[in-house]
């Protein structure tokens, strides 16, 4: 595709232009993918490794963690899937990957002194002396919803695959006339006088005589067109309304609160605080004197000049392993002794405990029941539909087909293609699905469709028994409508010749200013624009905008805007000089080998792609994701 999309590019300036539409694929979700089911609790196998149930889940959970805290509390997995969020934090973990495998290939790795210094020496966890903040980096795991062991683990495989990615965009290399050139197309800067010629008031217009009207009627009739209608018969099986009739068994309903208590309780949370020792001796000094009673802090300072970081409220897994384990089994107020990590040695105290919350089956059984009903409905229509379908396929009609069912017939005797009625009115009674209305219009006259099912989990049937052709309203009907549509195309063609009229006149005079006065006009010079950038308040609108780049020095042009005709008369073009704004020619140049390095990335994604096959098992991502089976 980025070859494709390569040839078709008339220049390099036209390739920048499509970065951002390159950006959406080239990293992510590139080369072929074998979708089908795959063997145990996998989602995916690359090569000859596995993507577990459990790794699509721990990253779809962080991610709604992140999304909940900027977008809000209601974000849910059905909203992540429609956005797309889903489908890409799978590709992010197989192209994740293929690059740990290829790494792995190369011999290349990350070694424990490695991890440390990469962390000690990021900005984000430093104070502001530069000695490392444990404070700023619990905080930030808190932040990404991120266990130490794990982000440490993701660390090491960062590092590996950035040892593949930065070969790869070592080898770009970007000359200097290209950033010159697309530098110049972005930054050249033009003036412009301009003349704002308003649209007049559609009360000042007089009101069309009849023949006007019966003119401006049949001169265009597409824009007083009755939408075509359709006579409808069908049968629609909602598992919504199914499911209010049925009762689950109390075994069952106890059986799903056994499953919604693991996932909905709330684990114990403890706030705790932590010095972070490189010597062990001090760190066992320091352990035995507050297990004694001395102040922790206190002894943190004297014996070592450190402060105890809070490292607030956390779970279990948030920590390190050894770390949680040792903290967790510790009362209020205890302190543990030294543990080892790869960071060093932590002490850690508790200061309060937040224990367990379990949700009782009391306040789950409503939300149960509710959605164990909708199962069995869907279950049961499941097995209707196999029924519709014999009596359909034996020559039945709709009618008798339900009722062999038992369903409602729905009849819709007019129905255009938005779903209302013959009077503009929303159709209360029809099936709240996109696909009920596409087959209602793509089916001929006279047919039957086969039982299709909604994205709801609904089923349906139904015949097309007539069809209204769109037609023309009749005058009568619409003649407010042509009168005000008529009122507004003579506000904007009077604007519009007025504008061609003073092109003309600035054409020439070969000068606006002098051709406006004579107008009765004033002409207005603008600050300098670019391609891309106005000045607040500018007086040049995007439609304007356009077609001052699309001219040169003395041309004059007019462009329509929401509010009437602007003419132009383009009167000074500053050209862009790379060579004398050096940090923005290198930002330029950094964007553009991003460009090639992401360009040069996706093709070798695509090739690993061959060496490591891809199989995704679809239900496994579904059942991974909802934690439901598909």
């Amino acid at each position: 595709m980025i070859e494709a999309m390569r040839s078709k590019a008339a220049s390099w300036v036209a390739k920048i232009l499509a970065f951002f539409l390159i950006l959406s694929f080239a990293v992510w979700g590139i080369g072929d993918v074998v979708r089908g089911p795959v063997i145990g609790d996998v989602v995916a196998k690359v090569g000859e490794t596995e993507i577990s149930r459990n790794d699509l889940s721990n990253q779809v959970r962080r991610l709604l963690s992140i999304m909940r805290r900027q977008l809000g509390g209601n974000f849910d997995v059905q909203q992540a899937s429609r956005l797309g969020l889903i489908d890409q934090t799978m590709d992010q973990l197989v192209n994740s990957r293929l690059l740990s495998l290829e790494a792995q290939n190369l011999g290349l790795g990350a070694g424990e002194d490695l991890i440390r210094q990469t962390i000690f020496s990021d900005p984000r966890f430093q104070t502001p002396s530069g000695q490392f903040d444990r404070l700023a980096f619990r905080r930030f795991l808190q932040g990404e919803d991120l266990p130490e062991s794990r982000y440490v683990d993701l660390l090491r495989q960062e590092i590996t695959q950035r040892q593949v990615t930065n070969a790869l965009s070592s080898s770009s290399f970007v000359p200097k006339s290209l950033v010159d050139t697309v530098y110049k197309y972005r930054n050249e800067q033009r003036v412009a006088d301009i003349v704002e010629i308003p649209f007049g008031k559609a009360s000042e217009v007089p009101t069309p005589n009849q023949a006007e009207l019966t003119a401006f009627h049949k001169k265009n009739p597409a824009r007083f067109m009755a939408p075509e209608f359709r006579r409808v018969t069908a049968i629609f099986l909602d598992p919504d309304e199914v499911a209010k009739e049925l009762n689950p068994a109390e075994s069952r309903i106890r059986e799903e609160y056994e499953y919604r208590r693991e996932t909905r309780t709330v684990p114990e949370r403890r706030e705790l605080e932590q010095v972070l020792f490189q010597d062990e001796a001090k760190a066992s000094s320091f352990a035995k004197q507050t297990q004694s009673g001395r102040q922790f802090a206190g002894a943190a300072q004297e014996i070592a000049k450190l402060t105890p970081n809070d490292l607030g409220s956390l779970r279990k897994q948030d920590l390190p392993a050894k770390v949680g384990e040792a903290a967790f089994k510790l009362p209020a107020n205890g302190v543990s002794d030294p543990v080892k990590t790869a960071l060093g040695w932590h002490v850690v105290r508790v200061k309060n405990i937040k224990l367990e919350q379990v949700p009782s089956f009391n306040s789950l059984q409503a939300e149960i029941k509710k959605d164990l009903a909708r199962e069995m409905a869907v279950d049961n229509i499941i097995k209707l539909t196999g029924q519709l379908d014999d009596a359909l396929a034996a020559g039945t009609s709709l009618e008798e087909a339900a009722n062999i069912i038992s369903a409602k017939v729905l009849r819709f005797s007019a129905v255009d293609s938005s779903g209302k009625d013959e009077n503009g009115k929303p159709i209360k009674e029809l099936p709240k699905s996109p696909l009920f209305l596409e087959k209602v219009f793509s089916t001929p006259k006279g047919e039957t469709t086969n039982v299709e099912e909604t994205r709801q989990g609904g089923f349906f049937v139904l015949k097309v028994d007539a069809i209204t052709a769109a037609v023309p309203k009749p005058m009568s009907a619409v003649k407010n409508q042509i009168v005000g549509i008529w009122k507004a195309s003579q506000v904007r063609s009077a604007a519009k010749k007025k504008a061609e009229t003073l092109q003309n006149a600035a054409q020439t005079s070969a000068n606006l200013t002098t051709a406006a006065k004579s107008s009765g006009y004033d002409a207005k010079t603008s600050k300098p624009v670019s391609r891309f950038i106005k000045p607040p308040g500018s007086i040049v609108s995007d439609t304007l905008l356009r077609s001052l780049f699309n001219a040169k020095i003395g041309d004059v042009v007019i462009a329509a805007s929401n509010s009437g005709y602007s003419v132009a008369q383009i009167k000074k073009v500053i050209p862009a000089a790379p060579d004398k704004n050096k940090s923005e020619a290198d930002n330029l140049t950094t964007q553009l080998k991003n460009v090639m390095s992401a360009d040069t990335l996706a093709q070798y994604l695509a090739a690993l792609r061959t060496t490591y096959p891809v199989i995704i098992d679809d239900k496994a991502v579904a059942q991974a994701v909802t934690g439901r089976p598909y």
